[in-house]
Parts: C-alpha cells; sequence; structure tokens
C-alpha cells in the first residue's frame, strides 16, 4: 500500500495527525521485506536429494524511499515454512521459524498499519516449482519479536530526499531475551520488553512512544539521550509511562516529555536528566535510587515505596506552583542527596532510619524525616521553606519526628523551624541561617549552635513540661534572635560566644525546671538568664548578659561569676564572685566575693555569711562607692581587701549582727548610721570613719586603726561601745579652732600601747601649746595607755603631743610646737642662694675692672668707646649643691635638709678713665665705674624627715653699683658697693602653702693688691682685702595664714686672692692668654636668720670658702676677642660650679 507523492509531504509533520488526515491507497508493491538467517542441509543425491533449510533468526526492513511512503500490516517474527520440489527434482524442505531467535527488525520510514492485509514477505528462501511467497505471521494489535535476543530499530526513510519518521500503528512485544529497542523518531504505541536483560533507547524531537514496560530482568531503559561517539546527545521524544518492571532496571531520562516512571519490583536506577515527567516518578519494591539533575521536569510525585532507597536532585524540578508535589521516602532505610533543583513540595521519610543530605537547591515544603534514627545534613546553599500541612498550621522545615535523630547543618536556610521530635536526638548547627526556631523535643537531646549560625527564632530544649528531658544547648559563635529554652528536666546550657536575642527585642536564657546547668564563658546574651524551679548552677567566666541572672525557685541554686559583665542584677542562693562585671546588684543569702567589679548594693544576707576576700580573685574586687549590704542577722567575714580603696569608697550595713575584718579595711560615709550590733576590726584592718557618723553596736579593735581623717577636725564617731587592743586612731585636729575629731562611746576600754595619729591642719600655731578633747566616754573615764605622734611629713611632725586626763574623765590631746624650724627652710635657702649669686656678680665685675685697667689679661672684655670710656659686659650660669645648714632654735637642732640651686647673672659697667682724661696718668691711674645688671636663683629643696617636699623658691633681683681703683706702679686699690632689691616666689612643702616677699640687699668691698711680673708673658697678682654684706627679706602671711616675719642675712668676710696671667702670641697672629685665679674666704659676725609666728629660727652654714676660677681671653683680631672661665666654689656645706663664655666684638 502507497501514499502518492501528491498526497502530502511528511517532513516535519506530526505522524499522529498524518493517520488522521489522509486516505491510503493500496498498490501491490511489498511494503516491507523479511531475510532469514537460514542454514541448509543436503542429503541424498539424483532425484532422491533433499535440501532441508532451518532459520536462526529473521531481519525485517521497512523502508521510505524515491517517492511512496510504504504500508504493512502488524507482524511477528514467525513465519510457516513449505515443502516442494526445485527445478531439479530436489526436494526442498523449509521448516517453520517460531521467532525464537535473534531477530532484527529495523523501520525506516513507512507505516506499520493494524488494519493493512500484508505482512513483510520473507525473501531468499530456497525456491520450489509451485511458486509459494512466505510472509511473517500477522497479528492484531501488536508486533512480536518473541524469543530471542532481538534488535528492534525505528529511524527515519528518506521521502523525496527528506527524512520522513515512522509510524507504527502498534504495540512493540519483543518477548523473552535480552533485546535491544532503538527509537530515533516516528510514532509507535506501547512497547513490552519481555523477560530478560533488554535495553530500549528512545530518542528523537519528532518521536512518540506509548508506555513501555521492560518486564522482568535488569532492563536499560533511556528517554532523550543517546551515546554517539563518546557523547551524549539529547532529544525530545514524547513517551508514555516507563515501567522497569521486575529486576534491577536502570531507567534514564535525558528529554521530551515522558508521562511517569515506575521502577517496578528490582533495585532500580531512575535517571531524570531533563525532559518533562508529567506524572509520578515511582521505585517501588527494592533499594532503587532516582536521581534527578539538569532542567528536568517532574511535575509529579517521587515515591521511593518499600526498599532502602535513595533519591538524589542535583538539578530540575519536582512538582509545579500550581500543583506542587513531594519527595516521599517510604518504608525502608532511604538516603536523601540534594546539591540543586527545586522540591515544590516536601520531602517525607517515614519507617527505617534515613540520611538525608541538602547541600544545594530549594525544597518549598519540609523534610519530614521519619519515625526512627534519621540523619538529616544541610549546608551549602540549600534552601528549605515550610509545608503548612492540612490544617495551615505547620511550621517545620525540618521535622526529625521520632527516633534517636542526628541533624547537621553547615550552611543554607530553613524558612521554618527543625524540631528533633522523641528520641535522643543530635542537632548540630555550625552555620546557615533558621528564620524561626530550634526544638529538640522529647528526651535528651544535643543542640549545637556555632560558627555564625542564625536562629531567628527560640532555641527550645523541649516541645512541654511532660514530655522535657535532660537536654544539652552548646552556643558558640551563633547567634539566636529568640529565647534559649530548656524547660523541665536537668538541662545544660554552654555558651561560648555568639548572641541571645537583640537590643532592639531582648530575649535571653530560660532554663525552666529541673537541676538546670548554665556555663557561659562568652557572647552576649540580650535579656535575662533565669533559673526556674530547681537547683541550678550558673558559672559566668566571659560575654555579656544585658539582664539579670536569676536562680528563681530553687532553694539551692547557685550563680558564680569569674569573667564577663551582667549588666543587670544578680539573685540566688548562692553567689560566687571571683571576676567580671555586675553592673546591678546582688541578693543571696550567701555571697562571696573575692574578685570583680559591682556597681550595685549586696542584699537578701542571712546567717550564712557575707565572705569578702580575694582568694581565687581573676580580677580585683571593685566594689561601688556608697554599697548597702543588707540583710537580717546577717554575719560578714572581710579579709585582706581594701574595700575602702584608701578611704576614697564608702560602705553602708544594714541588718548585721557581727561584721569581722582580718587585714581588711571598710569606710561609712558622713552621716550615715551602720547597723551593726558588733564590728571586729582584726589585725592589720581600717576603719575609716569620716565626718559624724553613729554605728549602733561597738566596735572591738586589736591592732587595727580607726582613721577619722578628712580634712576637717571636730568630726564625730559615736558608738555603742569601744574596746581598743595595740590599735591606732587618726583623726584631724585644728589649732587654731580648737577642735579635734573624737570618740564618743557608751562604753570604753583600752589595753595594750595603743596610738593617736594627729593630723594638724589648717594653719599651725607656734607660739605655744594647746589642749584638745578627743575621746568622751558616756559611762566611765577613759583609761589606758596612748602614744600620740603627728603623722610624719605632715604639720602635725612639728609638734609633740601628750595625754591628759580632763575632770569629766574625757581624753585631751596636748600639741607643743617642736621641729617647726623647718618650716622655714626655704626661705632660708633661697635667701642665702641669691646673696651668693650677687656677691659673685659683683666680684666677676671688679675683676673685670682689674684685668682691663691693670692689663692682668690681653684683649680683656673692656670696650673702648672713647679715649677716657669703656663698656664691660659680664654673666654667669652655676650651679650649687648645699648639704645644708645647721638649723638652731625653732624646735629643732640639727643639719637641716640639703638643697641645690641653679644661678644666672649678667652685668654692664660704664668704665671712665679719669687719670687719663685729666692728664696725671704718667705717674698714677685711676678708673671709676657704674654697673647695673640682674641676678636671679631657683632653688629646691630635697625630702627631709618624712616629708617628701620640703618645698622650693625662686629669686629676681635687678643689681646697681659702682667702683674706684687707683694704682700707682704696680700697686693698686679697689673699692665696690652694690644693691640687690628683688622678690621672692616661694613654695612650702612642709606647711603646703605658697608665698611671696620683698628682699633687698647690699655688698661692699675693698681690696689691695700688687702685680709681680714673671717673665715677658706671665704676671701675678696677689691681692686681698675684705667684704661686708647685708640682705632682708620682708615679712608676708603665706596661703595658709601662717605668719612669717623678716627673714635676715649678714656677715663679713676676708678674703685673699692670688692670681697668675699669661699672654702668648700664636702663629697666626692672634694672642691666647690664659689665666687662674684662687680664693680664700673666711667671714665673721654671719647671721642667717628667718621667723614664724615670732619664733626666730638660726641657720648657720661654714665659713670659710674656697675657690677657683680658670679661664682664657683668645685674641684674635683687634676688634674681636673670644673670652670663657669655669668657676668653681667649695666649703665643707657646699659646692658651687659656674661658667661663662662671651665674643667682645668693637666697632
Amino acid at each position: 500500500m502507497r501514499i502518492s507523492n501528491r498526497a502530502c509531504q511528511l517532513a516535519g509533520v506530526s505522524l499522529l495527525a498524518l493517520t488522521a488526515a489522509f486516505v491510503f491507497e493500496v498498490s501491490d508493491a511489498a511494503a516491507c521485506t523479511a531475510t532469514p538467517d537460514s542454514t541448509t542441509t543436503t542429503t541424498g543425491s539424483g532425484v532422491a536429494t533433499v535440501n532441508t533449510t532451518d532459520t536462526k533468526s529473521v531481519t525485517v526492513e521497512c523502508r521510505t524511499t524515491g517517492d511512496s511512503q510504504d504500508v504493512d500490516g502488524v507482524f511477528t517474527t514467525r513465519f510457516t515454512g513449505y515443502t516442494g520440489l526445485d527445478n531439479s527434482s530436489s526436494t526442498v524442505i523449509v521448516h517453520d521459524y517460531d521467532g525464537n531467535g535473534d531477530d532484527v527488525v529495523n523501520i525506516f520510514g513507512g507505516i506499520i498499519t493494524d488494519s493493512a492485509d500484508s505482512t513483510p514477505v520473507v525473501s531468499g528462501l530456497p525456491p520450489i516449482t509451485t511458486p509459494v511467497t512466505p510472509s511473517l505471521e500477522p497479528t492484531i494489535g501488536t508486533i512480536e519479536l518473541l524469543g530471542g535476543n532481538d534488535r528492534f530499530l525505528m529511524s527515519d526513510g528518506d521521502y523525496l530526499g527528506d527524512p520522513f519518521a515512522p509510524d507504527v500503528q502498534a504495540n512493540l512485544d519483543t518477548g523473552a531475551g535480552d533485546d535491544s529497542v532503538t527509537i530515533e523518531s516516528g510514532r509507535i504505541l506501547n512497547i513490552e520488553l519481555g523477560d530478560g536483560a533488554d535495553t530500549a533507547t528512545i530518542t528523537g524531537d519528532r518521536t512518540t512512544v506509548g508506555d513501555v514496560d521492560g518486564g522482568a530482568g535488569q532492563d536499560r531503559i533511556s528517554v532523550g539521550v543517546a551515546i554517539t561517539g563518546g557523547t551524549a546527545v539529547f532529544s525530545a521524544p514524547t513517551t508514555g509511562l516507563i515501567s522497569g518492571g521486575d529486576g534491577n532496571d536502570t531507567v534514564s531520562i535525558g528529554g521530551g516529555n515522558v508521562a511517569g516512571v515506575d521502577g517496578g519490583a528490582g533495585n532500580d536506577t531512575i535517571e531524570v536528566d531533563g525532559g518533562t515527567v508529567a506524572g509520578n516518578v515511582d521505585g517501588a519494591d527494592g533499594n532503587d535510587t532516582v536521581t534527578v539533575t539538569g532542567l528536568a521536569a517532574i511535575d509529579g510525585n517521587i515515591f521511593g515505596n518499600a526498599g532502602n532507597d535513595t533519591v538524589n536532585i542535583n538539578g530540575g524540578t519536582v512538582g509545579t506552583t500550581a500543583e506542587p508535589a513531594d519527595v516521599d521516602l517510604a518504608d525502608g532505610s532511604d538516603i536523601f542527596n540534594m546539591s540543586a533543583g527545586h522540591v515544590t513540595g516536601s520531602v517525607l521519610g517515614e519507617g527505617g532510619g534515613n540520611t538525608y543530605d541538602v547541600s544545594g537547591g530549594t525544597i518549598d515544603g519540609s523534610i519530614f524525616a521519619g519515625s526512627q534514627a534519621d540523619k538529616v545534613t544541610i549546608s551549602g546553599t540549600a534552601h528549605i521553606g515550610v509545608d503548612p500541612g492540612d490544617d495551615g498550621t505547620g511550621s517545620d522545615s525540618v521535622g526529625l519526628e521520632g527516633g534517636d535523630d542526628n541533624f547537621t547543618m553547615t550552611g543554607g536556610t530553613l524558612a521554618g523551624g527543625v524540631s528533633g521530635g522523641d528520641g535522643t536526638d543530635t542537632l548540630d548547627i555550625s552555620g546557615g541561617s533558621i528564620a524561626t526556631y530550634v526544638n529538640g523535643g522529647a528526651g535528651n537531646d544535643v543542640i549545637s549552635l556555632t560558627n555564625g549560625a542564625m536562629v531567628g527564632g527560640d532555641v527550645l530544649g523541649d516541645d512541654n513540661d511532660a514530655e522535657a528531658g535532660n537536654d544539652t544547648v552548646t552556643i558558640d559563635g551563633a547567634r539566636v534572635n529568640g529565647f534559649v529554652s530548656v524547660l523541665a528536666g536537668n538541662d545544660t546550657i554552654i555558651f561560648k560566644s555568639g548572641t541571645i536575642g537583640t537590643a532592639a527585642a531582648p530575649k535571653g536564657i530560660d532554663l525552666g525546671d529541673g537541676a538546670d546547668i548554665v556555663q557561659m564563658s562568652g557572647g552576649t546574651v540580650n535579656g535575662n538568664v533565669g533559673g526556674g524551679a530547681g537547683n541550678d548552677a550558673v558559672t559566668v567566666s566571659g560575654g555579656t548578659v544585658n539582664g539579670n541572672v536569676t536562680g528563681d525557685g530553687g532553694d539551692g541554686d547557685s550563680i558564680a561569676i569569674s569573667g564577663g559583665t551582667i549588666n543587670g542584677n544578680v539573685d540566688a542562693e548562692t553567689v560566687g564572685l571571683t571576676g567580671g562585671a555586675v553592673n546591678g546588684g546582688i541578693n543571696g543569702q550567701h555571697v562571696e566575693l573575692h574578685g570583680g567589679t559591682v556597681t550595685g548594693n549586696v542584699s537578701g544576707i542571712g546567717a550564712d555569711t557575707l565572705v569578702i576576700d580575694n582568694i581565687g580573685a581573676i580580677d580585683p574586687l571593685n566594689l561601688a562607692n556608697g554599697v548597702t549590704f543588707s540583710g537580717i542577722g546577717a554575719n560578714a567575714q572581710i579579709s585582706d581587701v581594701d574595700l575602702a580603696a584608701g578611704g576614697s569608697k564608702t560602705e553602708n550595713f544594714v541588718g548585721f549582727d557581727n561584721v569581722a575584718l582580718s587585714n581588711a579595711t571598710l569606710a561609712f560615709a558622713p552621716g550615715t548610721t551602720q547597723q551593726i550590733n558588733n564590728l571586729l576590726l582584726g589585725p592589720g584592718s581600717t576603719l575609716y570613719a569620716p565626718g559624724n557618723i553613729t554605728l549602733t553596736g561597738a566596735i572591738t579593735a586589736t591592732n587595727a586603726t580607726i582613721n577619722m581623717m578628712n580634712g576637717t577636725a571636730g568630726d564625730v564617731l559615736t558608738l555603742g561601745g569601744i574596746t581598743l587592743n595595740n590599735s591606732t586612731i587618726a583623726l584631724d585636729l585644728n589649732q587654731q579652732t580648737g577642735q579635734a575629731d573624737h570618740l564618743v562611746a557608751a562604753a570604753f576600754a583600752a589595753t595594750g600601747a595603743n596610738v593617736v595619729n594627729v593630723n594638724l591642719i589648717g594653719a599651725p600655731n607656734f607660739t605655744g601649746q594647746t589642749d584638745i578633747p578627743i575621746i568622751v566616754s558616756t559611762g566611765a573615764p577613759v583609761t589606758g595607755t596612748f602614744t600620740i605622734t603627728g603623722i610624719p611629713g605632715t604639720p602635725g611632725a612639728l609638734f609633740t603631743y601628750s595625754v591628759l586626763e580632763a575632770p569629766d574623765g574625757s581624753l585631751l590631746i596636748r600639741a607643743t610646737p617642736a621641729g617647726f624650724g623647718i618650716a622655714t627652710a626655704p626661705d632660708s635657702a633661697v635667701n642665702a642662694s641669691i646673696v651668693d649669686v650677687a656677691v659673685d656678680a659683683l666680684y666677676g665685675i671688679n675683676k673685670d675692672a682689674l684685668d682691663a685697667d691693670l692689663a692682668l689679661a690681653n684683649g680683656s672684655a673692656r670696650i673702648a668707646i672713647s679715649p677716657s670710656f669703656g663698656v664691660f659686659a659680664s654673666g654667669q650660669f652655676a650651679h650649687t649643691e648645699h648639704d645644708g645648714y645647721d638649723v638652731s632654735d625653732g624646735g629643732f637642732s640639727g643639719v637641716g635638709p640639703t638643697f641645690g640651686a641653679d644661678d644666672f647673672s649678667a652685668a654692664i659697667s660704664l668704665d671712665f678713665n679719669a687719670a687719663k682724661h685729666f692728664g696725671f696718668d704718667t705717674k698714677y691711674g685711676l678708673n671709676l665705674g657704674l654697673f647695673a645688671g640682674y641676678a636671679s636663683t631657683d632653688v629646691g629643696l630635697d625630702p627631709f624627715q618624712g616629708f617628701v617636699d620640703i618645698g622650693g623658691g625662686r629669686n629676681r633681683s635687678g643689681m646697681f653699683g659702682g667702683y674706684a681703683l687707683f694704682r700707682q706702679d704696680y700697686n693698686y686699690a679697689l673699692v665696690s658697693a652694690s644693691a640687690f632689691i628683688g622678690n621672692t616666689d616661694v613654695s612650702n612643702g612642709v606647711l603646703d602653702t605658697t608665698g611671696s616677699y620683698d628682699t633687698q640687699g647690699y655688698a661692699v668691698t675693698g681690696s689691695v693688691g700688687h702685680i709681680f711680673r714673671l717673665g715677658d708673658r706671665t704676671r701675678f697678682d696677689l691681692r686681698g682685702g675684705l667684704l661686708g654684706v647685708t640682705f632682708k627679706g620682708d615679712s608676708y602671711t603665706d596661703s595658709g595664714g601662717n605668719e612669717f616675719g623678716q627673714s635676715r642675712i649678714s656677715f663679713g668676710a676676708v678674703q685673699f686672692a692670688p692670681g697668675i696671667y699669661g699672654d702668648f702670641k700664636l702663629e697666626n697672629a692672634m694672642v691666647f692668654s690664659p689665666y687662674a685665679r684662687l680664693e680664700l674666704q673666711q667671714r665673721f659676725g654671719a647671721k642667717n636668720t628667718t621667723e614664724i609666728d615670732t619664733r626666730k629660727v638660726n641657720f648657720d652654714d661654714a665659713d670659710f670658702s674656697a675657690a677657683l676660677s680658670t679661664g682664657f681671653n683668645l685674641k684674635m683680631t683687634e676688634a674681636t676677642t673670644l673670652n670663657g672661665e669655669v668657676r668653681g666654689k667649695w666649703s665643707t656645706d657646699s659646692s658651687t660650679l659656674g661658667a661663662k663664655l662671651g665674643l667682645k666684638v668693637a666697632f
């Protein structure tokens, strides 16, 4: 049967449309041919010859060629044999062929129709004289390949040079055997591969196939993909349901449209790499593997069904937005892997310990792991949504359900939460983001959140109290925006780093009922940490809690803090602090403070005792200034800590029976009442009690100190009673107001050697003694042994003290001035130093005049401004170290403080050569001079007798004066006078005051000498004379109100000063003139006195001194001279080193 060329053009036309639209014209031509693979056996000879033919297989070929399309009927591979004589009269026997050989059917174009009258003709068989045309056995509706390892191929034929696809309007049954079916184009109805290890390959964009059933055996069925030359070639055929049947089948879908896939019984492998599966993919019974990759689309569900199945989603889509579909692993220990792709529904596990590994892709619904010990791993870029369920209330992204499950998450996102369900579950979350919650569910669960993981809601150990287990939650580097709550059970929370809650929505840790444990070493909790019922143990060694930390309902709750910061209150039965900071209060029956910071109060103390010491301290203990300790019948033991911080911090006590100190300090704020029945100050302890303070009970002080000093005298410490034993009381005393700090006690007892240290405030009174009360006993006279001293290094040390009993039985202090002379030492040192500077400057002016006018030094400092007038300029820097004056009177006798002074002087002189001017210079010489200058000294005294700073001062004075020099031959006489008037600023470290006073002084000298010529270049000058000095410093009142009288210095002195000079002319025409001079001085009638409060103090030092000066003049030109000098002065009490350097230029 043929279709005319004029009837249609088939290329690119759907075969289904073709069959419906055209009427075929039947021709006599055979549509298909069948060629047998036969073997002929010959027996006999001549006319008795018998040729027997047996067929092993048949090859059928249907092909479209030229201008006609072949049409044939449905057939099997069987045919009926025949018997006859051939032309040689030999007998020909062709046996029937049962079709069970390895048959081959190739259809290249053409049409096989169930309504055709003919079937393929079998050609190539032995001929007989009676014509026989055997054909393949016709069937109805199905091409049957019968038994054997058959091959079936459908591909394009050639129609007028264009491809023409075959159209098989029938089913295909390959029968038993390892058959191979290849459909490259065209249409065929259903394919039944039958028993055996069959292969079916369906490709071609214009291919349409009905259902494909692999039947029994290990079949391989592929749709839309073929391997050509080692390369996969993809196409888009259309098929019905692909069924693997019994056996370990492999189904591969690389493209096209498939109605559905059913793996059937056996361990099947289903691979969907592309195309669309309109229905379900069902692994059916057996340990099946389903893999979806690429751009594959499965519109229906994926079922693992019975068996230990594996589903791999590496791409593609399961379900549609309009009709979401699930991956249902069903029974068995199944495996689900997903690295990419999209599941629009959920992934469901049922019985069996299932394994889920999702590293990428999207699951719009949830993962429900199943009822046994499942393992779920989420990582990479995986995204899992929420299956709302039938009632729309679902919230799990991952539901582990029953069994001892393991959940691991290192990345990806969950749009909902993860819940452990029943069983002992382990949830290890080290990355990724969970939008809502983590819930361990019933059982003893272990939850770990680390390494940047994020939970948008709560972390729950349990669903409810009734099903709660002993859960463990660890957070290290994760962020939890909600609460961490473990409900009932003996739970453990370990928090190393990360955050809980946010600043905008503070959330914390809720332990719920049970004996719970919290171990916090880092991170931030933005809410509270609450223990709930049960004996909870909370340990904080680092991190920050921005709320409260409380034990809540348990009688045996304990909170131990060794680091970190709590920005709220702490409340528990037992609280211990060794480090860290509590920026709030502490409430507890038993509180131990060893280290760390507390900014609030400590309350709730019972008889179980408040313990404060430094045992095990990690950070120094730092309590708030003014902290209040309160309780009912409370007791406190305080050891080896400086709570008072040297008196700068105070403490308050309310409701205490006993407070015992050992080598510790306390301070009470002025105006407070301390509710302590018994305050026991043990050895090494100090109580700071400045101001008016009341203590309701008694103090017992043993080898301890009560310090009332605050710089204000008259404070009262009122006590129920006091017992002193070898203890010290330190108090303020003001002589000017007649007040002192004092104790008032209903009962008083003193044993041993007790000490009272006096801090003298205000201006001391050095005019006489003062008596002031310090201890008043309202019950009985004060008795005991007391030693009273001034505090070393304070004005109080300038007095001696004694104890007197007043007529009313109280204790008085008598203060008597002693040793106050050193209070005037700064004045004396500055006065003596400015006198020395001024006298040295005067002698320097005299020296310049003698050197120039007597020609002792070539190129001396004189600059001629006219024949009769010249000018001198001189100056010197010097430093003096003094070993201290001998001080007498002023209650002190001995060597005073050492001191150092930095000195400077500068002067200019006008010299008049009267002899030359009046014309008698040939016999006599007479020079008259006037000078003016500046002198200063800066003095600092060294520490002395406990005073770190004795003081110092600076004097700045102006100088003026004149001189007259007469000479005859080598003899000369010189007289000079100088006045120096200035002001001194003084700093008194003894009295801690400052002051200022004016000064004036005068010096007169007279000298005679003779010059001996030792040679042409050297001269020896022998000089001696007298010196007289008087100096006065005005009286003044310093900044502390102390009255200083006039200070005076006066003395006379004899001086002997030989010197030697030389002149040496250098090769460069310069003249070098060195010199050296020894100065020996003996003072007489020396007085150096100061005065304070009308009491005079004498200062004395060595009267004999020696000085050595050496220097040079270098005359470089007629107009330019460089000069320099070094001068040292020594006495048994002091040493001075000075130097000067100058350049003289004449214009």
